[in-house]
């Protein structure tokens, strides 16, 4: 965990808000936000004897669905996240756990999946969980704009209650396909509501003054809890739930700081989140310099990507030479490269990059983001070498989507959140849709077919990242983190996941005044 006093931080949440708009519910105004930034209404801060809060709160968008298949991205998944619970559940390696199934097996095919439904599982109001309501949440999810691209593969979900199962039907095998699968269950019956009854550890109660998450009595893991009620404050928007949080009016909070300028103020702890977003170069790899494996090889090992996650990223990504998140135990660490500099000109040299004719390189990236801007400007500065003179090129969003498309660049800064499964056929095999470098290979296709339907994922995925070292598709150069936001010692114990900040709540400490 990393301490910021005060805290500065460089963030934008993700905290889209879904359903319905909210004008006239009571909670932080604008105004009240302006004011606390310009000195104009002093926020409110713990005196020295208020060490802890009297009570542990979060904010979400008031009168928004908490339904976590409709929901958007943001505080409102947060909450949902101790309301539901997944078929699924990712640990900390990014490997698939048993929840709610206790089981799955495949056909010899690698096209059908059979879950086993756990027994013994009850939703908030004491009815039991089913298979119907398992398969139902599927293909919802399957049509939602939240989760329909994961399950693209997926041509039908039946279920069977008497045998407690549900059977998912591939068009092309994956048996990865389980890691996708983390994906919060809701009872059939109430799927409409905008809050859904769930199997989770705690309920959704109105109040008359403000709503709160309390404690499920009847919760099936019958598990610890850090604290037996959670009050929710409304937040009407990104900046309110910043200014809730450095006002000490909420204890908790997701940001992703590698986004627009946001200060807050006050003493934090920010605890580390992994995620699936993953940031590479791109290639145009059917002209020009590029058009050379060798080159491309050559221009990804010389990537200094332990410098782009420490000091241009603030520490919050881990550098990846693979498209494989390195906590995953599929990531193959002893294959990646070393970088030195002497190595890196010898690699250029043999590729053809010192002829004495000076090269110059366009190098794209969405202005939009000045993180990503940055990192673009230091790769271009320190692999302009030899022939190579590298200029960075800035580009509005639509702008940048349509000279990408066009094929009007040489690389690309390129960000994109892959799923849990680790396909990045999109990417780099031939046709994708993310292909925008035109790249094509044979060999490359046929190692993510077998990556994707391999019973031994580890060994596939060695033979893919070995080939994709040759080859170099694209260059990988790290995955981002977002953090997890905390008041200084008044939770402990944390350790969030891809899929759930509250991953082993159960080993949470929070520390409330009596």
């Amino acid at each position: 965990m990393k301490r910021i006093l005060p805290l500065l931080l460089t963030a934008v949440l993700l905290l889209t808000g879904c359903g319905v708009n909210y004008e006239e519910e009571p909670g932080i105004s604008w105004e009240e936000y302006q004011q606390s930034q310009s000195g104009e209404a002093e926020a409110e801060q713990p005196t020295e004897e208020q060490s802890y809060p009297s009570a542990f709160s979060m904010a979400y968008y008031k009168g928004h669905t908490l339904d976590p298949i409709t929901c958007g991205e943001g505080i409102q998944q947060d909450v949902a996240a101790l309301l539901y619970e997944p078929l699924v559940q990712l640990n900390e390696n990014f490997e698939p756990v048993p929840l709610l199934c206790e089981s799955w097996s495949w056909d010899e095919s690698g096209l059908v999946l059979t879950l086993v439904i756990r027994q013994g599982v009850t939703f908030s109001d004491g009815s039991e969980l089913t298979a119907a309501d398992a398969a139902d949440t599927l293909r919802r999810a399957a049509e939602s704009q939240r989760y329909s691209y994961r399950l693209r593969q997926v041509t039908s979900i039946t279920s069977s209650n008497s045998a407690g199962t549900v059977t998912i039907t591939l068009s092309t095998p994956n048996r990865g396909f389980p890691s996708l699968l983390d994906i919060p269950v809701v009872k059939r019956s109430t799927s409409g509501q905008s809050v859904p009854l769930g199997t989770g550890p705690y309920v959704f109660v109105t109040g008359s003054d403000s709503d709160s998450l309390v404690a499920n009595s009847g919760w099936w893991q019958q598990k610890s809890l850090p604290v037996d009620t959670i009050t929710l404050v409304h937040a009407k928007d990104k900046d309110t739930a910043m200014y809730l949080f450095s006002s000490h009016r909420i204890e908790l909070l997701r940001a992703d700081p590698t986004s627009d300028l946001v200060s807050a103020s006050g003493k934090a702890v920010n605890t580390p989140v992994p995620t699936t977003t993953f940031q590479f170069i791109g290639f145009n790899t059917t002209s020009g310099v590029f058009s050379s494996a060798a080159a491309r090889a050559a221009f990804s090992k010389g990537i200094q990507r332990d410098m782009v996650a420490e000091a241009l990223l603030s520490g919050n990504a881990l550098p990846a030479a693979f498209p494989i998140s390195p906590l995953s135990a599929l990531y193959p660490e002893d294959l990646a490269p070393v970088y030195s500099y002497e190595g890196t000109v010898s690699d250029l040299t043999a590729a053809g990059a010192n002829t004495g004719q000076s090269q110059t390189l366009i190098l794209l990236v969405n202005e939009d983001n000045s993180f990503r801007v940055s990192c673009a400007e230091f790769i271009a500065e320190n692999m302009s070498l030899l022939d190579w003179q590298i200029t960075v090129k800035a580009l509005p969003w639509e702008e940048y989507l349509a000279a990408l498309a066009a094929g009007e660049f040489d690389l690309y800064y390129g960000e994109v959140r892959l799923t849990a499964d680790w396909d990045i056929t999109d990417l780099v095999g031939t046709g994708g849709s993310l292909n925008y470098g035109g790249y094509t290979n044979t060999v490359t296709d046929a190692l993510l077919q077998s990556f994707a339907s391999a019973s031994d994922r580890a060994y596939a995925a060695r033979q893919l990242c070995a080939h994709l070292l040759g080859t170099a598709p694209i260059a990988p150069i790290c995955f981002q983190q977002d953090i997890l936001l905390t008041h200084d010692d008044v939770v402990s114990g944390m350790t969030p996941t891809a899929t759930s900040v509250f991953f082993g709540l159960e080993n949470w400490t929070i520390h409330l005044e009596p």
